[in-house]
């Protein structure tokens, strides 16, 4: 095998469920690491689950890495020279390594059942001693009446592994703590230690940039690079994402996954500056890739947990939101009988409601008023409009209106002078009821802005609906 001076990383998903932020975080560090030293990043797919893997799963994930902004330079759908890409594409490439370790002594064959391994391990376990095998099928001599199932383990070498980390320095393993470990099962599907470690090798991997969760199989899998003569990646173990409460957030919860941030309405630059602090501090603001890939430094990753936090994802999508054109942005939401509307208006309307949107589907419903002919009025709306001069600001309303040909930002501020006066209002007693009665929210957009696209015509419509709408319901007046 070739070596390479190049640095080359990869992101190597199940595709056993949508991508989860965990794991998007990883993606997110490999590729960065990639891109800063100029090398490779590959994607690879680890499908050796057949029960749970799931095509559309894996072209979910890579759809989900294109629109976070990440690319791939060797992978199923691009190919490359270190292919095929999907391990349960590759399994006469690793049967080939297993044979080898068989016949070199390096691993030998099990015929212990399942049911006699679940007992040693419960045995164990009463006993506070660690579980591992015992090493039963170890120096198996009579295999007479063996030709039934068995697994294929490792042989495990006594003595003190050491190795170090890229974020966590210097890692010690007492290789008698590990027991020999299975490396085909009795299928014949190679475990995850075998593929990795044989993948990781011939395509040339030289950094492994992953959670702390795989940091117990790290010295399994220089175990096995050693045993075959391979060179060994270099290996970074970054925290796991964490709640609050500091519990591990679920690979399997749907509401952490990037599908269910984009259905929520989150901007795929948001995602990346939020995912980017869980265990790194590249700085201030909402940065872009470039950015982002130029101060990348492993040396710079946190030891701690990273702690999800939910009111940071919200900070970065509505920097996000500002710093969008309005024709972005309405490329971006759904808006119903978009057609009856010229496009300019629209962005208009966006351009309107952008700053008090969170999410992409708060953009939408801020617009929805502006686009329906028949608004729908909150509950909270329906009590304002029900208040004692509610009913005489609407009437007074109106009736300014009709005296003015069309509404702009002068004839705007006259109604309003007019209105003042008038009724002897100000404030949310004189603001409240014409904002409800025009969008049915009782909070929203400037009223300016609404009355302005609007317009006279369509104003005096549902001034004229109001009363209509509220029939039947009884008023808070004399309560």
């Amino acid at each position: 095998m070739k070596t390479s001076m190049t640095t080359r990383t990869r992101f190597a998903p199940s595709p056993t469920g949508y991508l989860h932020i965990g794991g998007a975080r990883t993606a997110l560090f490999n590729w960065l690491f990639a891109r800063h030293s100029r090398g490779i990043f590959i994607l690879r797919i680890e499908d050796t689950d057949r029960e749970r893997s799931r095509r559309e799963y894996e072209r979910e994930i890579m759809d989900d890495l294109k629109w976070l902004g990440m690319d791939w330079d060797e992978g199923p759908d691009v190919g490359g020279p270190n292919g095929p890409y999907r391990q349960s594409e590759r399994m006469d490439i690793y049967t080939g390594y297993s044979e080898r370790l068989l016949k070199e002594g390096r691993a030998y064959h099990c015929y212990c059942t399942r049911q006699r391994l679940e007992g040693l391990r419960r045995s164990q376990i009463e006993r506070g001693i660690p579980p591992r095998y015992d090493g039963r099928c170890r120096d198996l001599r009579d295999r007479t009446g063996r030709n039934g199932e068995y697994t294929i383990r490792f042989r495990v070498p006594e003595g003190v592994l050491e190795f170090r980390d890229l974020v966590h320095g210097t890692v010690r393993f007492d290789t008698r703590d590990i027991g020999d470990f299975i490396i085909v099962t009795s299928t014949g599907i190679p475990t995850y230690n075998l593929a990795v470690v044989v993948d990781d090798a011939l395509m040339e991997i030289s950094h492994v940039i992953r959670g702390d969760d795989h940091l117990s199989n790290t010295p399994k899998q220089i175990l096995l690079f050693n045993a075959l003569g391979l060179k060994v990646p270099e290996y970074a173990h970054i925290p796991l994402v964490v709640s609050g409460d500091t519990v591990p957030l679920a690979k399997r919860r749907g509401d952490f996954t990037v599908r269910a941030f984009r259905e929520r309405g989150f901007l795929p630059e948001a995602l990346v500056n939020s995912m980017a602090r869980l265990g790194w501090s590249p700085g201030e603001g909402l940065l872009g890739m470039e950015e982002l890939v130029s101060r990348f430094r492993i040396e710079d990753l946190s030891r701690s947990p990273s702690v999800y936090d939910p009111s940071m994802l919200e900070r970065f999508n509505r920097m996000a939101i500002r710093n969008s054109s309005a024709e972005r942005l309405l490329g971006l939401v759904n808006i119903p009988s978009k057609e009856r509307f010229s496009r300019e208006w629209l962005k208009d309307v966006v351009e309107l409601v952008r700053e008090n949107g969170v999410t992409l589907r708060d953009i939408e419903g801020f617009v929805l008023p502006f686009v329906e002919d028949d608004i729908r009025i909150a509950e909270d709306g329906r009590a304002i409009l029900h208040e004692p001069a509610s009913m005489e600001v609407i009437e007074a309303l109106k009736e300014e209106i009709k005296k003015v040909s069309e509404l702009n930002e002068y004839t705007f501020d006259g109604i309003i002078d007019n209105l003042k006066k008038r009724l002897g209002l100000s404030g949310r007693r004189l603001f409240l009821p014409m904002r409800v009665a025009l969008t049915g929210r009782t909070e929203g957009v400037e009223l300016r802005g609404v009355f302005l696209l609007l317009g006279r015509e369509r104003i005096l419509e549902r001034l004229g609906k109001v009363r209509e709408s509220l029939k039947g319901e009884p008023s808070t007046e004399g309560r």
